[in-house]
């Protein structure tokens, strides 16, 4: 759903408020892993003639109307970036304080958390940095009490590091390495993932690897920005459209 737009940036999520447990929406075959990652990158596809298919928010489809490809539809031309040296060597210098997202995305991404995290849970902040763009009082700062734990995985150690909202932090490069063994099977009661999902260069792995880690039922949140670093970001997100 579209949580922001300003004239120069939109902010969508899925799921939305009223569809907190993705794998519950789609149809069986989707369920699991590939239910989170379809959910996830939607059907903003790039063909070889740059055209492309419709997204769920073009379409004013729910999650449980969208007709979902029987098979992950992302081909490794779809996958494509057009840096392929590793991410460390680009995130090897922390970019503290910097806002990769305006303030109006900003507040509705902190609105969108507000009402989906569970107070008193525990959240994995995937692909995180100095800012998990959580609401003063809602776990902006860990003092704050609003959550029992925030984890933090990212890049660079040094931004997580500085992140007021994270009790506990790894930083791993989840493109070189899908798998995240630091955590135990069901030990998050939510996934946030915040303006990222289009640099990961394969998606599937990280995919059950959420499913993995998140509780029964416990919602992934998943947002995106039209801002990006666009030599790090994947062909199919670089040539898709947006709303109008």
């Amino acid at each position: 759903r579209d949580i922001g737009h300003t004239a120069t940036e939109t902010l969508l999520a899925t799921p939305g408020p009223t569809h907190p447990n993705t794998t519950s929406l789609l149809p069986s075959r989707w369920r699991g892993a590939a239910a989170v990652a379809a959910a996830a990158v939607g059907v903003a596809l790039a063909s070889s003639s740059s055209s492309v298919e419709p997204g769920p928010w073009e379409t004013g489809l729910s999650a449980a109307e969208v007709p979902w490809p029987a098979a992950f539809p992302l081909t490794a031309t779809h996958l494509a970036r057009l840096d392929e040296t590793p991410d460390t060597r680009f995130y090897a210098r922390p970019r503290i304080n910097v806002q990769h997202v305006d303030e109006s995305a900003i507040a509705a991404l902190q609105e969108l958390y507000a009402q989906e995290l569970p107070r008193g849970g525990a959240v994995l902040d995937l692909m995180s940095s100095w800012t998990s763009h959580l609401a003063e009082g809602r776990g902006r700062d860990r003092a704050d009490g609003h959550f029992a734990r925030v984890s933090g995985l990212g890049a660079h150690a040094e931004e997580l590091r500085a992140n007021p909202a994270l009790h506990d932090y790894h930083a791993h490069d989840i493109n070189a390495d899908p798998r995240l063994p630091m955590y135990a099977d069901e030990s998050f009661d939510a996934v946030v993932c915040s303006v990222s999902v289009d640099y990961l260069a394969d998606p599937l792995p990280v995919f059950r690897e959420i499913h993995r880690v998140l509780k029964p039922g416990g919602p992934a949140l998943f947002t995106w920005s039209n801002r990006m670093f666009p030599t790090k970001a994947i062909a199919a997100w670089r040539e898709a459209s947006e709303p109008a």
